[in-house]
């Protein structure tokens, strides 16, 4: 038996586990949003650190090193548009998530536990931290359109 259906279960596998695992938190972080519970929002960046390193981000690494082994399995050149567009989406959803997301989820986690929790620049943590993971969510589903329907020039 071939690897290359375990790759592709993998890849997959992993896609499914990031765009879902993002999409609960975006739902839950809308939720903690609109309660304005400042213990609530302590929770949840808690939740979004523990949720990112234990799920995430395995979950990222096994959908890029998949996604190389792959293109390297069938052959394939990196200078394909679909897979240079794939890589450069890859590159910038993770970008935003390693820099912009985790230092928003930081800031809220800071602003929102102990003694001095500030419950208006937490939101505003909160609220950057949700807009950033929509446009992660929105490269994600550009990148499903992407492996799909693989445009060339």
């Amino acid at each position: 038996m071939s690897i290359e259906p375990w790759l592709h279960f993998a890849h997959i596998g992993a896609a499914m586990i990031w765009v879902g695992g993002g999409v609960v938190l975006m739902v839950v972080g809308l939720r903690v949003r609109r309660s304005g519970d400042v213990a609530f929002m302590s929770e949840f960046a808690r939740t979004l650190s523990y949720v990112g390193l234990r799920v995430l981000t395995p979950a990222v690494v096994v959908v890029l090193a998949s996604g190389i082994w792959l293109v390297l399995q069938q052959s394939r050149s990196f200078g394909e548009l679909w897979i240079l567009l794939a890589l450069g989406a890859f590159a910038l959803a993770f970008l935003i998530g390693a820099v912009f997301l985790s230092r928003n989820a930081i800031a809220l986690e800071r602003l929102a536990t102990g003694a001095n929790s500030d419950a208006p620049r937490a939101r505003e943590a909160l609220d950057r931290w949700i807009f950033g993971y929509l446009v992660v969510l929105a490269l994600l589903v550009f990148t499903l359109w992407d492996m799909i329907f693989k445009p060339s020039l």
